[in-house]
């Protein structure tokens, strides 16, 4: 019996050391040439199978964004006599209010119960968005403050669930990654977004119709509808407001919208596995994935730090956590805000860049179908062109900066967008002055469009150049891993915050005029590129590695071995 008990000790000291070993070869990235292809490759098809789930999902996010986004824009005039154009994008303020804080929520959130958790709530409250725009119909007065209602929760969903499928991404691909990772996501979810534009636009065809409710036109609206129809969504003018009443912009959009909502939460719920912490997901290293067991204590949302020393495993090979102290909301505010001016000036970046986003939303959408007189087809195809070009450049961008750094595209990004506006400002407006060889109305708006699809390309590739590399700039300069999550979530709360600012920028439009309202955006982005390229300075993970990183040495000698008689 004495010898069968030594012989047991004698195995399960081995299998601790296996363990030990095992551990560390894959925190230092060294594991390829210690582990057989077959089992590496059991691991690579785990992470791809998650990594494939989480974009899935931001594709999904994409697709309820510009489903909501264009019904809420053309149903305002179209629908609900709506005539000003900061009430035409006042939605955005609750939505960018609402993400905003949402992304300040989520990055504390996510470290303490874990990304999974975040993207299910997130999930949830998005379906309150699409039930309200189909109530708004219902309602006999004040229908479109509904809709502007909405916003609110759509936004709420928009940013716990991005931010916390970004997490999972980076968590995914690790520290040498991450410009990969955020521009994987980003790419995706605005691939969708581009794609959805044309899927809205076969909608609006389809499911809208229009007619005269008021025989008494006044003599402006004669004149901008010389053939007086009111059958489509194009023959609508913005002098025929509450005249020329259209009808079905809440319904098939917002149903499909619901549809979307519902399934992204079963996905979460059903598919989608907790990515948090480094025993699961390799963030420190180079490697692909950590394939250690997942530890029951990240299902219940403990934020934990590896303990460095000869005791860091137990008897049973299981690794032993430290609880971590997880940042208030106001440390993590003044901490990346103001306190560290690197990822302060990603801050102003950030905002900087979704100003932009926007005004190629909100305000150049109303510009060109309300007032240039663009067709819903022509408007979709201009606005897919900013999306898709915006999501096509992230992951490029993402890859480029993990070798070339950060500044250089951020920098470029910005005082790119900066030009793209100009373009579009004096190459489709001022009544085309600036506009060489429009001799007639209708070489005229040939060349307005023309000029406004190249400038949303470029103004698309500029973005999609700075966009990724907000994420992953934040994250190159949180204090370590567990600062992660807040990091970004404060970074992203800067950059959401910034689509508040189409609804003061379309009231000075109002006040003033669109191009005036387009000038001083380009030079806000000007200043933000400069910015950029004097005040942030690069920070390279692959040699600050940061994170779950295993510091002590544990080789078999240091283990508490029986003593054989």
């Amino acid at each position: 019996r004495a010898h069968a008990a030594r012989a047991r000790h004698h195995r399960a000291w081995r299998r601790n050391a296996h363990a030990r070993a095992f551990t560390r070869l894959f925190a230092s990235g060294d594991c390829a040439g210690a582990m057989s292809s077959s089992t590496v490759a059991g691991f690579s098809r785990r992470a791809a199978a998650q990594l494939g789930v989480a974009i899935a999902l931001t594709a999904a996010l994409g697709g309820v964004l510009q489903l909501h986004k264009l019904a809420s824009i053309d149903s305002a005039g179209r629908e609900f006599a709506v005539t000003s154009s900061a009430v035409k994008v006042s939605f955005l303020l609750p939505f960018a209010l609402a993400k905003s804080s949402a992304n300040l929520a989520v990055g504390r959130w996510a470290d303490a119960y874990g990304r999974r958790r975040v993207t299910v709530l997130g999930w949830s409250v998005g379906v309150i968005a699409p039930v309200l725009g189909m109530i708004a119909t219902r309602v006999k007065s004040g229908g479109f403050g509904v809709v502007t209602m909405s916003a609110l929760f759509l936004g709420c969903a928009q940013g716990l669930t991005w931010t916390a499928l970004v997490l999972a991404c980076v968590d995914i691909c690790g520290s040498t990654r991450r410009g990969f990772a955020s521009g994987l996501n980003e790419t995706v979810g605005y691939t969708a977004i581009a794609l959805f534009a044309h899927v809205y636009g076969a909608m609006e065809s389809s499911g809208v119709t229009c007619s005269w409710v008021d025989e008494t036109r006044s003599d402006a609206c004669v004149a901008s509808n010389s053939e007086q129809t009111c059958v489509t969504p194009d023959d609508w003018t913005s002098a025929c407001v509450g005249a020329c009443v259209c009808r079905g912009y809440m319904q098939v959009p917002m149903g499909i919208e619901l549809l979307m909502c519902l399934i992204g939460l079963i996905v979460s719920v059903v598919l989608l596995k907790e990515s948090s912490g480094g025993h699961r997901f390799a963030v420190g290293g180079s490697s692909w994935v950590n394939p250690i067991d997942e530890d029951e204590s990240m299902d219940k949302g403990v934020v934990g730090v590896r303990i460095s020393n000869d005791d860091e495993f137990d008897r049973s090979g299981a690794a032993s956590f430290a609880a971590a102290k997880v940042e208030t909301f106001r440390e993590a505010m003044y901490r990346t805000s103001w306190a560290n001016k690197n990822t302060a000036v990603v801050c102003y970046a950030a905002f900087c860049a979704n100003f932009e986003t926007a005004v190629a939303w909100g305000l150049m959408s109303v510009w060109a179908r309300d007032q240039l007189a663009l067709t819903g087809r022509q408007r979709d195809v201009f606005t897919a062109c900013y999306s898709f070009m915006k999501g096509f450049t992230q992951i490029g961008s993402g890859m480029l900066s993990d070798k070339i750094g950060r500044k250089t595209p951020m920098a470029f990004g910005l005082i790119g967008g900066a030009i793209s506006l100009l373009i579009a400002t004096f190459g489709a407006g001022f009544r085309g002055h600036f506009t060489v060889g429009a001799s007639d109305v209708d070489k005229l708006k040939s060349t307005e469009y023309a000029v406004l699809t190249f400038s949303s390309v470029f103004l698309g590739f500029c973005t999609g150049v700075t966009y990724p590399l907000l994420a992953a700039a934040a994250v190159d300069h949180a204090p370590d891993a567990n600062h992660y999550a807040s990091t970004l979530g404060v970074v992203r709360f800067w950059r959401d915050l910034g689509y508040a600012m189409g609804v003061p920028l379309a009231a000075i439009a109002d006040s003033s005029s669109t191009e005036v309202a387009l000038i001083l955006v380009s030079l806000v982005m000007l200043s933000a590129g400069v910015a950029v390229a004097k005040v942030y300075a690069e920070k390279n993970p692959n040699n600050s590695d940061v994170g779950y990183v295993e510091t002590a040495s544990d080789e078999p000698g240091d283990v508490d071995l029986p003593r054989f008689s």
